[in-house]
């Protein structure tokens, strides 16, 4: 750990029930230390691993303590969502800077999905997604069934019969590829610093705890990430997501024959990948349930409602 002078005692920035991050006033700038609880115990060592690969991509690790979940990071300037400035081209152009940066780093990383594995990063790799979803509807007693915002209990019937369909279309995405890579499942413009003292802007990736090992398309399940958090009513239109999807695309049409399979790979993740967005807020609260603070179980229920809905409604297309 290199020498660094506290200024101030350490200042509350966020406390969640799967972590709690502070702002740290140093010599050195701020820094800012975040305990992770067990269901996101990985990120320490996963934001290790990924400034030792990927160094460009990311922010250097100050100190990292895999034992306790702990980790330390620098400040890394202002994210994306300070630096947008409300009109749609200029969203738009963020980010058709970031996704092919973000494709080219899930294609050096697809052939570490074993050792990210084994960094406890998540399993969400479709042929395991079948199982994983039996298992969350085994445990209802972990989301909260019956919520206003939520699914009933009727639901699991339905959601059961629904298994048989899930396994197919995993097992197809499975034979067509892809290889299984890192997904960033919470990334959108509060989780992307951007550097613009360049020529071009310079984006670096963070917030790790809800990574994932999945099929790369899997990064694209929710539009909304594109959105602009900061203006409500800067959302993109469907056309405008689909030149984003073809910027990303590009970065995997490297040869005749995934110019005929990425259109159908595609398809598939964004049909089964809502799963992957439901099993991470089962993961996040399931073991915090039924212990959460009521607007968090109301943000709780509509997750998990909206997710396996979306499942089972992109699912019979």
């Amino acid at each position: 750990m290199r020498s660094i002078r506290l200024l101030a005692p350490p200042i509350e920035f966020r406390a969640l029930p799967w972590s709690a991050v502070f702002r740290i006033p140093t010599d050195r700038g701020d820094v800012y230390f975040k305990a992770c609880a067990p269901s996101q115990a990985f990120e320490p060592a996963l934001a290790r691993y990924l400034a030792e690969r990927r160094p460009n991509d990311v922010l250097p690790v100050l100190a990292a303590d895999l034992a306790r979940a702990w980790l330390l990071l620098p400040d890394g300037g202002p994210v994306l969502r300070h630096v947008l400035t409300g009109t749609a081209d200029d969203l738009v152009a963020h980010w058709s800077a970031i996704l092919p940066q973000l494709a080219a780093l899930q294609r050096d990383l697809a052939g570490d999905a074993t050792r990210l594995l084994s960094l406890g990063v998540m399993d969400r790799r479709p042929a395991v997604l079948p199982s994983l979803f039996l298992a969350m509807l085994d445990r209802a007693d972990r989301w909260p069934l019956g919520h206003p915002n939520g699914l009933s209990r009727d639901d699991l019937t339905r959601l059961r019969a629904f298994a048989p369909r899930l396994s197919s279309l995993c097992e197809e995405l499975t034979a067509l590829g892809p290889a299984p890579s890192l997904v960033i499942d919470d990334l959108h413009d509060g989780h992307i610093f951007v550097d613009s003292a360049a020529a071009q802007p310079r984006y670096r990736f963070f917030d790790f705890g809800d990574a994932c090992v999945g099929h790369p398309f899997f990064q694209l399940v929710a539009p909304q990430r594109f959105y602009a958090h900061e203006y409500d009513d800067l959302e993109l239109d469907a056309p405008t997501v689909d030149s984003l999807y073809e910027t990303y695309l590009r970065a995997w049409l490297t040869d005749v024959h995934a110019a005929t399979t990425v259109p159908r790979a595609l398809q598939l993740a964004l049909a089964v990948g809502p799963l992957m967005r439901a099993l991470t807020w089962y993961h996040a609260l399931g073991p915090h349930y039924p212990d959460i603070e009521p607007e968090l179980m109301s943000y709780y229920a509509r997750g998990m409602a909206h997710w396996l809905r979306e499942l089972e409604s992109r699912c019979q297309t």
